[in-house]
């Protein structure tokens, strides 16, 4: 090889080399803004995510404050709290329902059966609110468990919930109590001829 190929030869390696040394200095310049957008992305996601605990947890404080509110119509001679009890793990929350009574604290349905039909009537409420459901609510005997000194306070409940919320309930009970706050009410009588239902109110 002469002078002259050699002399050639060096000065292709040498503006090789200077195109890779001004190509990394443009992937260095690359690598710097995707990193920042990397840590904007992060930041971002973490604000995200703490503005959805956030909302989470406020929908859950107004849920608990709505039942609470109800236990405390129904049962005025006890001092009911029903509140969620909130844990996350692995970026998953967890949410178990609990009562409380007079510092008490129990699992869903610990004070008995009318406490947790009155939570259960509630939670469905909500349900058919914040998921944009069909406003009618069919309960059938679903307050049987009502103490009778409890059904004149779940009645007016039931009708509080009913106009302030927008939401049509159609109860099937054979208990009388109920019949004083209805704002309609049906008797189904049997004859030989069938079922027949009469508007007594």
């Amino acid at each position: 090889m002469s002078l002259t190929e050699l002399q050639s030869r060096v000065d292709q390696l040498e503006g090789s080399y200077n195109a890779l040394k001004s190509r990394k200095g443009e992937l260095e310049v690359e690598i710097n803004t995707l990193q920042e957008d990397i840590n904007l992305l992060n930041q971002v996601s973490a604000v995200l995510k703490h503005l959805v605990d956030i909302m989470v947890k406020d929908e859950i404080s107004k849920m608990a404050g709505l039942v609470t509110y109800g236990l405390k119509a129904v049962f005025d001679d006890q001092d009911l709290t029903f509140y969620p009890h909130i844990t996350k793990k692995n970026e998953k929350i967890h949410i178990e329902l609990k009562t409380k009574n007079k510092g008490i604290e129990g699992e869903f349905g610990s004070f008995g059966g009318s406490v947790a039909v009155i939570e259960s009537f509630l939670l469905r409420v909500l349900c058919i609110l914040k998921m944009k459901l069909s406003r009618l609510l069919l309960l059938d005997e679903t307050f049987a468990s009502v103490g009778s000194e409890y059904i004149a306070n779940t009645s007016k409940l039931i009708s509080e919930m009913s106009k302030k919320l927008g939401v049509d309930v159609l109860l099937v009970t054979h208990q009388k109590e109920f019949l004083q706050y209805a704002d309609t009410v049906y008797q189904v009588q049997e004859s030989r001829d069938g079922l027949s239902m009469k508007k007594i109110k």
